[in-house]
């Protein structure tokens, strides 16, 4: 298949439209097409047009960079949307839209699909328009939304647990959590791969939208002990009592719909994940 990604430079895009290539695929990135300067938007009139899927991930995900300018949030990752489901469109192709956590503190655990939203931030608001806009155009082309959880892997984003916590291990630092309570939903980034593979090879498309996580959690203290367990180093876990304000305290995903759709479960559980990242950093 030909099959045009954007956020290639990022780390789910990147990790996916590598993986897609290993398995066969021709890789198109759209990110020329849909990325945008400032607030000017590159401008291109022949894009690819004989593609069988676009998977759209590119996003200005930062939540304090979205507070801190919403107006730009919003413009930036509705028109790059936009502009790749018009590729899409234009191209006769499939659609993968990569939306996020969007049910804010939640009513009942798990979570799944029909879970009221509730937008914390300028960021997530933008995940929930695209999705309107996406499911308004269901019936005039195959599209599937994916409300990613926790996706982890081998990248190194300031700011969140997994990898500020590998990044501690790597560099001999102390193990230092803001908040050892809130509980979350990982899933390995090899796992959604896998998932990707299976979306693209179902015939006929199966549209809708789908819960993507592993289906259970874990507390920011439970993450770094088995981190320093795996390390084998016998480490203080530092914990700082600086939680989030108005912080979601646990969320996992009902994915009963998307196993079943695609027949795909994830395979690498947290602690097996955990163990091959911290073997490349100590390598």
């Amino acid at each position: 298949m030909k099959i045009g990604i954007t956020g290639c430079t990022g780390f789910i895009g990147g990790s996916v439209a590598r993986y897609l290539e290993t398995q066969g695929h021709d890789v198109v990135s759209l990110d020329s097409y849909t990325r945008f300067y400032g607030q000017e938007p590159a401008v291109h009139d022949e894009h690819p047009k004989d593609l069988t899927w676009v998977i759209h991930f590119a996003a200005n995900t930062s939540i304090p960079k979205s507070f801190a300018d919403p107006v730009n949030t919003y413009y930036n990752n509705i028109s790059a949307m936009l502009k790749a489901i018009r590729i899409a469109h234009q191209s006769d192709a499939a659609f993968i839209y990569m939306s996020s956590y969007v049910y804010g503190k939640p009513k009942y655990l798990p979570i799944d699909e029909k879970h009221p939203l509730a937008p914390l931030n300028p960021y997530t608001e933008t995940k929930i328009i695209c999705e309107e806009i996406c499911n308004n155009l269901m019936n005039a082309m195959p599209i599937v939304i994916l409300r990613g959880f926790n996706i982890y892997g081998d990248c190194h984003i300031p700011g969140r647990l997994i990898p500020d916590l590998l990044e501690c291990v790597r560099k001999g630092n102390p193990i230092e959590i803001n908040d050892p309570y809130p509980k979350r939903d990982y899933l390995y980034i090899n796992d959604f791969q896998r998932l990707i593979s299976s979306i693209i090879s179902k015939n006929p498309v199966a549209t809708g939208i789908f819960n993507v996580g592993y289906g259970c959690s874990y507390s920011n203290q439970e993450v770094a002990e088995m981190i320093c367990a795996l390390a084998q180093e016998k480490r203080n876990i530092i914990i700082k009592s600086q939680p989030r304000q108005n912080d979601v305290l646990e969320c996992f995903a009902d994915i009963s719909l998307i196993k079943k759709t695609f027949s795909w479960k994830p395979k690498v559980s947290l602690e097996m994940g955990l163990r091959e990242l911290i073997e490349k950093v100590k390598a």
